[in-house]
């Protein structure tokens, strides 16, 4: 680790924290489940570690570093891994779908992981959600709170907008929690490994996604009120509207908006269309 740490700067404006515990590493491999016909896209290789225990069991890896003395290190250290694509540009400029020419996939179907830097985490994800058509699963380290917010069910404290949002489109799991001293620099928070399916989600359809996730940032705009209040107030619905439209669906109109299954925002947001429209 020390030889590495001499040869560039940590850039603290890159969010850079790197996860070197090689134990911890191989934690991580085993929750992915990888096989030798994967293509993998990794966002941050950094300084390699995750990289090296990748490459060696995968069909193909391309390894995303945006900071180029890192890159130069990559460079030197996989030169001889010819199933290795090295790519020195920032994961949240890069095609994805420019990508899959080159791993010469008849069917486009790829994965993602990464050690993502915390300040970007829902940028990113909304960039895998814009692809989920070709990204089959992501493995992102992020913040072990974002984690828990993001994996939170319904009945749940921390239940929220950003829960309803990734879990709409992907069934999200929590794989493994990973202490704070297992970086470099060690960051102030823990971290958690979260998985990200986009196949295996049944997807529940809406009539107007725009409609549904309006619905549910109105919910949630003030969690401790009522959500038939909330809605009121940002829908401009009338009362009986929404008493009708909860009896339906057999809502109770004391229910808060952390206490509404995803499927039920559904059916709320195509009820609700159907009166507004």
């Amino acid at each position: 680790m020390q030889k590495t740490e001499k040869k560039f700067r940590y850039k603290k404006r890159l969010g850079q924290n790197f996860l070197y515990q090689r134990n911890i590493i191989l934690q991580i491999i085993s929750k992915i489940n990888l096989s030798p016909d994967d293509i993998f896209l990794e966002i941050g290789a950094g300084s390699g570690y995750l990289t090296q225990e990748l490459a060696g069991k995968v069909k193909k890896l391309f390894a995303v570093e945006i900071d180029k003395e890192a890159f130069a290190i990559l460079e030197e250290k996989f030169k001889d891994k010819s199933n290795v694509q090295l790519i020195n540009a920032d994961f949240m400029e890069l095609d994805l779908r420019k990508i899959m020419p080159i791993a010469d996939c008849q069917m486009p179907n790829i994965k993602i992981v990464g050690n993502i830097p915390y300040y970007i985490t829902t940028p990113i994800i909304e960039k895998l959600i814009e692809n989920k058509d070709i990204v089959e699963k992501a493995y992102l380290t992020v913040q072990k709170e974002v984690a828990d917010r993001i994996t939170a069910k319904e009945g749940s404290k921390i239940y929220g907008s950003l829960s309803v949002f990734v879990q709409f489109y992907a069934d999200a799991r929590m794989l493994l929690k990973i202490n704070r001293g297992n970086f470099f620099p060690v960051p102030d928070v823990d971290s958690a490994l979260i998985g990200l399916d986009f196949k295996k989600k049944n997807s529940i359809q809406v009539k107007d996604e725009q409609l549904f996730f309006k619905i549910v940032h109105a919910g949630f705009s003030q969690r401790r009120k009522m959500l038939i209040k909330n809605l009121k107030r940002e829908l401009g619905t009338e009362n009986w509207e929404l008493e009708e439209a909860f009896k339906a669906i057999g809502i109770g109109e004391k229910a808060r908006a952390e206490d509404i299954s995803i499927l039920n925002f559904a059916k709320l947001s195509d009820i609700l269309y159907n009166k507004i429209y």
